[in-house]
């Protein structure tokens, strides 16, 4: 009885380890929600999952689906082409689960430094 317990123990802990096992995408703290990208050029969008994992971008201004699959060291990037200045967009990435980027606008991003009266 306690040799069939342990196997059953057994078998539900390395199925549960398969399922821990999958990374989520993770993206960095500049690229998320209520952002604005430059318009009429190309961006990069990066992050990182699990190694060999495949990534798939679409975006609601394109009809298009980029993909691209992580390297050994988890790194992931894309380029995505950009729309005129618009918005609201939406970006949805998807590998093992799915990031949904909202609120999304598309304009002129200035960075700007010097005086505190620019």
């Amino acid at each position: 009885m306690k040799k069939n317990m342990l196997t059953v123990v057994m078998i539900l802990l390395c199925n549960l380890s398969f399922l821990i096992s999958f990374g989520d995408v993770r993206l960095p703290a500049i690229i998320g929600s209520h952002m604005v990208l430059q318009q009429n050029t190309t961006v990069k969008i990066w992050g990182w999952a699990d190694p060999a994992e495949k990534i798939s971008i679409s975006t609601s201004w394109d009809t298009t689906t980029i993909t691209t699959t992580a390297a050994s060291s988890a790194k992931w990037n894309l380029l995505l082409k950009t729309p005129p200045a618009g918005g609201s967009y939406t970006i949805t990435i998807k590998a093992n689960n799915t990031t949904v980027l909202e609120d999304v606008l598309i304009g002129e991003v200035w960075d700007c430094s010097g005086q505190s009266n620019m």
